[in-house]
């Protein structure tokens, strides 16, 4: 696949982050650029082989595997085999920098995408909404420019190490088990015979993979269900509370508050206004 789009810029370089282009290349180019590249660039292989030469060292960029570039980075890199198909997407933006740094993209360095499909579903938007040119295409592109990055971040940094995504893995039972049991009481020591660990290195485990502990999760998915039933307007609260697994509806109410900054009847209300503007 080759198409690529450059849009014209508007108002939305006064976003924080904008896209300057977005494109695909069957066989990429021999580009060699000692001064760099005037804006930010990330790149991805899709299929193929190529040669990235970044600071005098070479890197083979594979299926799964990318780059990228901090604006003014001086690189060179080319295709090794008769196909080399890349994405890429060139930004800018005020924020940029401080973005880069806050998602591990501080310099110039290769990566590996542990789900490709996501990070390229997100690209195949970009390029769809820049194609379209219509007037808000940019800032459209802009939203999904900035999810792009965040998961990026998730997959090429977080969940990057093979020992990692084994953790992910093992943990990933209990994670099902709690998705389709929220609403029933659940007890940690059930939870952790599940995949045959002390309780102590379960927590250990769910905060190393998702930052939470097995509870925190089991609250959260119990809020995610609750703003659903809220939102059908076929229950009461008080109903809500019992079909997500919480039997006072009182404490119900503080556990949805402390997540939402506001009262069930004030999420209900809130977005049954939304609704019928």
């Amino acid at each position: 696949m080759t198409e690529y789009s450059y849009p014209i810029l508007a108002d939305e370089v006064k976003l924080p982050v904008y896209a300057i282009g977005v494109g695909s290349i069957d066989t990429e180019w021999h580009v060699k650029r000692p001064e760099g590249f005037p804006y930010y660039q990330f790149i991805y292989c899709v299929r193929g082989q190529g040669k990235l030469i970044l600071d005098g060292k070479e890197y083979i960029i594979e299926k799964g595997k990318g780059f990228y570039l901090p604006k003014d980075y001086p690189h060179e890199y080319y295709a090794t085999e008769e196909i080399w198909e890349t994405h890429w997407v060139t930004f800018d933006g005020r924020e940029v920098p401080e973005l880069m740094n806050a998602i591990n993209f501080e310099s110039a360095r290769t990566f590996e995408i542990s789900n490709l499909s996501v990070i390229d579903a997100l690209f195949k938007k970009m390029l769809y909404i820049l194609k379209t040119n219509y007037n808000y295409s940019g800032y459209q592109c802009s939203g999904f420019l900035y999810q792009f990055l965040l998961e990026l971040n998730r997959y090429a940094n977080l969940q990057s190490s093979p020992n990692e995504s084994y953790k992910l893995k093992q943990l990933q039972p209990v994670i099902d088990y709690i998705d389709e049991h929220f609403m029933e009481e659940i007890e940690l020591r059930h939870l952790s015979e599940i995949i045959g660990l002390s309780p102590q290195y379960l927590c250990r485990l769910f905060k190393e993979c998702l930052s939470l502990r097995p509870f925190e999760y089991l609250a959260r998915k119990r809020i995610q269900e609750a703003k659903k039933l809220l939102l059908e307007e076929k229950y009461t609260i008080n109903e809500i509370a019992g079909l997500v697994g919480y039997n006072d509806c009182s404490y119900f109410c503080a556990v949805f508050k402390r997540h939402e900054m506001l009262s069930p009847a004030e999420f209900r209300t809130l977005h049954k206004k939304t609704v019928g503007s």
